[in-house]
């Protein structure tokens, strides 16, 4: 998928959800989840309890972390985040250094109490 530039500059034009993502990348205050060593139900529930928790506290970014391994968490992790279009705006794999592959950033939806 190919960025969308703006189209009086030519220059790339980043959302707010992409912007969000990037912040907590260079190493804002994001809550993470680590789910090393779980298996994908688990996990699952895990990440399930978590998401919801953060989105009624009125977090914006969440980091997951999966490890690299297989990739088979990592696809599983990704699946369930597509299906929560109530609780989750965006989500992609960190570009961060060292994060790359192993970790998942999701901008979250703010539900009200």
């Amino acid at each position: 998928m190919k960025t969308p530039e703006n189209p009086s500059s030519g220059e790339p034009v980043v959302d707010a959800y992409e912007a969000s993502i990037f912040a907590a990348e260079l190493g804002g205050e994001t809550p993470e989840l680590d789910l090393h060593g779980m298996n994908v139900d688990d996990a699952i529930r895990e990440i399930d309890r978590y998401i919801n928790h953060e989105a009624l506290a009125g977090t914006e970014v969440v980091k997951i972390i999966h490890g690299r391994g297989t990739g088979k968490l990592r696809a599983e992790i990704h699946k369930y985040l597509r299906g929560q279009t109530e609780l989750v705006a965006r989500f992609r794999d960190s570009n961060a250094p060292g994060e790359m592959g192993g970790a998942t950033y999701a901008v979250l939806h703010r539900l009200r109490k």
